[in-house]
């Protein structure tokens, strides 16, 4: 009798204590910021080690005077890179379908919890999703913040975002999951959920297409039977056969017989305005029940998206379909595109029409308004995670949050300019006066011209040599003279030239000192393919340069070769120009850009500013006007005129750079 009772006495203590510690986390629990504050506990109170087995866990959600909780919920690790980061990413599970996001989102069981970790203003996803929206995209991931305790540790500010896969208001396409495939007479022309991936994970049903590119079949997914297997693998290589095809261009009889052209834009164009360099790298697409075309999206993947990898550098004025990652995947299938004057004109009449509409001032606005939502939770984030440390491959390090969201805002408007100008003009090269550049072959993987044994002395020849972002001598000033170019290198300020056929004679190019009047030293950069790729050829001897037998080796010479048919296609004639370091220091005279006088004139009466200049050609800068307190609120090309009648009375701060400086002026308006 007292056995027993001894042991109902310690269940009942038990239970006591139990209840009593989850009322005791119940009162001390409590939203952090204005976000939702969401507390995950394990049910072993164990950290999530594995990407590929779920934990079961509790989930409390506290937002205002609103709690939710959750039992029987999973959780696990995901990403790729990612995951080996300090703050990690997970992907959770819920018991039923819930809908996290509202109306017009989906009602679904599986979510991601994104760190964000390599993004330091944490939004660069989240921006993609408002770009995918303002263009016009079926599905784009959505984002919703949330200030994130896991076992009752502080996490950070996390985004939880939509799962990839197909369901209504994700993927909306025919399910065929679970579907049954009876016999040759069932439907199975829909839908497919397919990615084109360097990641080749062979626990999905995948294949290569003829031309070498992984690609994995997300959905269906364990139900999926050979036969479905069979034919979406042929309708791909049915594309790809086509894209690289004779008739490539024909509309009835090349890839756009197979494709949704509409959805082919839209993402190709975005991918290019958020600056991916994995967009290319892992491409979603999908194929409808009955529809003969292959629908490209949603976009993925954008934590090191709008120029954040050291990887690629300053990536202002680059397109991803030259620089991303990806060269054998979907990468492989735009570039063909781009040997289609359809495509080309395609891509710059669609972008118009979405710069047009807004684009740079819609996404500058979307940055302002996620950084104020977010101003409270990256205060406590960056209690936990230093802002200033490089956690992955962030190019700019700031010590404060709001000099990232500057530095987002400026490249985001600067890049929207340039792909403005590309697409319109492709294949013209506009140097930018204010930046370095640095010289990459395309025969040479990570090759980039230098000065043999980094010499400051004339004659020294120009050589090929591994790209190191810290070596002067890698870094190179276009300067335009008239209908050509010079090119001074940083580390000596003396320029390339031609002296083939010149007494002694050499095919070797070599630096001097500059001469306008020497056409040696004067270069076109004459556009080859889709304009990212030049020819340089030496004005007076009308040779092209050439890295000497395309040797991918340091120290190898550049030459310079007789134009043949070959220029378009030799690799080692074909060079690309990275915009690399913002020139800070005084360049010597031989570099300065020609004086120009100018003025900045406003007309309070006209509700005008405009510039005056003794030639307006001479002013091709781009300006911006900004609100007193930074906000962007109108631009200009310096030839033209601004009108400020639409601008509210007071003070705004006009600015612009010109010969490598930053200028600004204010102004009032009344």
């Amino acid at each position: 009798m007292k056995k027993r009772f001894f042991i109902a006495f310690r269940l009942i203590l038990f239970i006591t204590i139990i209840l009593s510690v989850r009322a005791t986390e119940a009162q001390v629990r409590k939203q952090l910021t204005n976000l939702p504050t969401v507390y995950i506990n394990t049910l072993d109170h164990s950290d999530v080690t594995s990407k590929d087995i779920y934990k079961y866990a509790h989930m409390t959600w506290i937002d205002g005077d609103s709690t939710g909780n959750f039992d029987s919920l999973q959780i696990r690790g995901r990403g790729n890179s990612t995951w080996g980061l300090p703050k990690k990413p997970y992907r959770i599970k819920f018991y039923d379908k819930v809908k996290l996001m509202g109306k017009g989102h989906a009602k679904a069981r599986s979510w991601t919890l994104m760190a964000n970790c390599a993004d330091k203003p944490m939004i660069r996803n989240a921006i993609t999703t408002d770009l995918g929206n303002f263009i016009g995209m079926p599905f784009t991931p959505g984002a919703l913040f949330v200030d994130l305790y896991l076992n009752d540790k502080y996490l950070g500010t996390y985004q939880i975002s939509d799962q990839v896969e197909v369901r209504p208001h994700r993927v909306d396409i025919f399910d065929q999951n679970g579907y049954q495939v009876k016999d040759d007479t069932t439907n199975i022309t829909g839908g497919y959920l397919l990615e084109a991936t360097g990641n080749t994970d062979f626990s999905d049903a995948s294949f290569y297409t003829p031309k070498g590119v992984f690609v994995r079949i997300h959905e269906p997914d364990d139900s999926i039977v050979p036969r479905q297997i069979n034919y979406i693998k042929n309708y791909v290589q049915s594309f790809e056969n086509a894209l690289f095809s004779s008739n490539f261009e024909d509309e009835s009889k090349g890839y756009r017989q197979y494709v949704d052209t509409t959805s082919l834009l839209n993402w190709y164009i975005a991918n290019e305005v958020a600056a991916n360099p994995d967009g290319f790298w892992s491409s979603y697409f999908y194929k409808e029940r009955n529809d003969v075309g292959l629908h490209f999206g949603p976009l993925w993947d954008n934590d090191i998206s709008y120029c954040n990898t050291t990887r690629k550098g300053d990536v202002t004025q680059q397109l991803m379909s030259d620089v991303g990652f990806g060269d054998n995947l979907a990468k492989l299938w735009v570039m063909r595109m781009w040997q289609d004057k359809w495509f080309v004109g395609a891509v710059a009449r669609r972008y118009k029409q979405i710069y047009n509409a807004g684009l740079t001032k819609f996404l500058l606005q979307k940055v302002d308004s996620l950084a104020a939502v977010l101003s409270q939770s990256q205060e406590e984030n960056y209690k936990v995670w230093d802002i200033s440390q490089r956690y992955y491959e962030e190019i700019k390090l700031y010590s404060t949050y709001d000099q990232y969201i500057a530095d987002l805002k400026t490249f985001i408007a600067a890049h929207n300019d340039y792909l403005l100008s590309t697409f319109s003009n492709p294949g013209v090269f506009i140097a930018d006066s204010t930046h370095y550049y640095r010289i990459f072959n395309q025969g040479f993987s990570n090759g980039v011209m230098d000065l043999y044994l980094a010499s400051k002395k004339e004659g020294t020849h120009v050589c090929m040599y591994n790209n190191d972002f810290n070596q002067k001598s890698q870094q190179w000033v276009i300067k335009r003279v008239g209908n050509y170019f010079m090119l001074f290198n940083r580390l000596s300020g003396l320029v390339m030239s031609d002296h083939y056929g010149s007494k002694p004679s050499s095919d070797f190019m070599m630096v001097y000192k500059a001469d306008t009047t020497d056409y040696r030293e004067l270069w076109s950069i004459v556009p080859q393919g889709r304009g990212s790729f030049y020819n340089l050829k030496n004005r007076y001897t009308g040779r092209i340069m050439n890295n000497s037998n395309g040797a991918q080796q340091n120290n190898n010479p550049i030459i310079s070769s007789a134009s043949d048919v070959n220029d378009g296609t030799s690799t080692d004639r074909l060079w690309r120009f990275q915009r690399d370091a913002e020139i800070t220091e005084p360049l010597p005279n031989s570099i300065q850009e020609e004086k120009t006088e100018y003025a900045l004139m406003y007309n309070p009466e006209r509700q005008e500013i405009h510039f005056i200049a003794p030639s307006l050609d001479d002013l091709t800068f781009n300006v911006r006007i900004y609100t007193s307190d930074g906000r962007l609120t109108g631009s200009f090309k310096a030839g033209e005129t601004f009108n400020t009648s639409e601008l509210s009375a007071g003070t705004y701060i006009v600015s612009w750079t010109f010969a490598g400086k930053m200028r600004s002026t204010k102004f009032l308006k009344k």
